[in-house]
């Protein structure tokens, strides 16, 4: 999602007032039970993959992690945390993602708080499902649909320790649970499938009405816990005299940090020379893949060679043959892996692929089968939102001519974003038919003529399919609005 940065010129030395704490939260808390305890705080949404690189964050900020997402977007990475403390960020987490990263980047100086971090840590739980849980999007202000299995847990023990289940019941309720996905635990479900067990239905009833409908929730108290902890210190002077990179320790033991070309990717994309001014803010590479996916005439064609590399890599090397890449064009490509479509498992022959054929177009059916069969097995590259994509995209992009122009277009324009996109408030009646607009225009450009033709083009483009074009075009309405040109 693209995300406009403030400009921040003060460097050096950072004081009290200029140290800024950025919390992500959602929903175990919302922006403003945030702003309660910490006042000062910049409340972002649940944090994914690729945007904290992009917050601006300098020596002597704190970052705390309460929520992130993982299901429809890649969960933050560990090197995104490391790449901060290394610069002298502050980072600390707690409740939810912030817990689970926290115990696992805790020997490279994140700071854990709270019940959940130290569960992690200590191995009393392992799975990431304990802290997952389904919720609504910004638009209800992520508000929670299901249980967190760790807070199932602590309401399930204090109603045993209070005497309104016994120990039976408790386990019953837990064990129903836990082999239940996350997204199926709410109360409804879990106690419902509780009872067919063979729990009490006295004792469930007793347990719905003083814990199902209010709590107690071990996240959003460690999430209070780390808020009130960072309130404390704010007026502790950060160290001084941060020196930018160089801070990561593993035990207390300097180790260097890696710069690979993923890391500097995750960044910042910079402008080309000569387009650089001094207050201009980067935008990311995902920022920039996004809009190429939107605005460049060549990016299905760039897209489908990508996808054809990255599947023939999956494949033991041929030996003396060298291997091909997204340069080796798609004559090469389309033959490589049309030979290969049986050893990688994807349809080797049209009637394996009669299940999968909607994502072609009709006259792409047409096609003899070797090119018709090497292209779909581009577009079923991409079917699942874990799938990381963005990175070899950015890194065989990133080079581009339109890569460069599109990043400079998105710095031009970054200045008159919508403040409510930035903050994933609610959509305007104004915003919904701006983004229907161009979601239109765009879809006629791309020479949608039915729906039948939809998902290949949305496919070819890169989107998992309607929703996620629709969430990216939004994102991006200044950029398109500013590429329309005046009406």
């Amino acid at each position: 999602m693209t995300t406009r940065l403030r400009n921040r010129a003060d460097a050096g030395t950072r004081t009290p007032e200029h140290r800024r704490s950025v919390v992500t939260a959602g929903p175990t808390l919302t922006a403003d039970e945030v702003r309660r305890i910490l006042p000062a705080a910049e409340v972002r949404p649940p944090v994914a993959a690729d945007q904290v690189l992009r917050w601006g964050l300098r020596p002597g900020d704190r970052l705390l992690i309460i929520d992130g997402l993982f299901l429809h977007s890649r969960a933050i990475r560990h090197k995104e945390l490391l790449a901060l403390i290394d610069s002298g960020v502050e980072v600390y987490g707690a409740s939810s993602m912030g817990a689970l990263r926290a115990a696992e980047l805790a020997p490279f100086g994140m700071v854990g708080v709270g019940s959940v971090f130290r569960a992690y840590r200590d191995q009393e739980i392992t799975g990431d499902d304990e802290v997952a849980l389904l919720h609504a999007g910004p638009e209800a202000a992520h508000r929670a649909l299901s249980w967190a299995l760790v807070d199932l847990r602590h309401a399930v023990t204090h109603a045993v320790r209070t005497g309104v289940i016994g120990p039976d019941c408790a386990a019953l309720i837990v064990d129903t649970a836990a082999r239940m996905p996350f997204t199926a635990r709410d109360s409804a479900t879990v106690l419902g499938a509780a009872r067919a067990q063979g729990a009490d239905a006295d004792e469930l009833a007793a347990f719905r009405t003083g814990y199902a409908r209010r709590g107690p929730r071990i996240k959003r108290r460690d999430a209070v816990t780390a808020l009130r902890h960072l309130a404390l210190t704010e007026q502790r002077p950060p160290a001084a005299e941060h020196p930018v990179r160089g801070r990561l320790t593993y035990l207390g033991a300097p180790v260097p940090l890696a710069e690979t070309v993923f890391l500097r990717s995750w960044r910042s994309t910079p402008l080309p020379e000569g387009r650089r001014t001094r207050e201009a803010t980067p935008v990311g590479g995902e920022q920039v893949l996004e809009a190429l996916a939107l605005t460049w005439d060549g990016f299905p064609d760039a897209l489908r060679e990508i996808a054809a590399a990255e599947i023939l890599a999956t494949l033991p090397a041929a030996h003396g043959v060298p291997p091909l890449s997204a340069r080796s064009g798609w004559p090469a490509l389309s033959a490589a892996l049309s030979a290969r479509l049986a050893e990688l498992g994807l349809p080797a022959d049209p009637a394996a692929a009669r299940q999968c054929a909607e994502l072609l177009r009709p006259q792409e059916r047409e096609l003899p089968w070797p090119e018709a069969g090497a292209l779909l097995a581009t577009r079923l590259w991409r079917t699942t939102s874990r799938l990381d994509w963005a990175t070899p995209a950015i890194a065989a992009l990133r080079d581009h001519p339109a890569f460069a122009a599109t990043a400079a277009a998105l710095l031009s324009g970054g200045e008159d974003a919508d403040p409510a996109v930035e903050e994933g408030a609610v959509d305007s009646v104004a915003e919904q038919r701006r983004t229907q607009e161009q979601c239109a225009r765009l879809l006629d450009t791309w020479r949608i003529t039915g729906p039948e033709e939809l998902l290949p083009a949305l496919r070819a483009h890169g989107f998992l399919g309607l929703p996620d074009f629709v969430r990216t075009v939004r994102a991006h309405l200044p950029l398109l609005t500013a590429q329309e040109g005046p009406a």
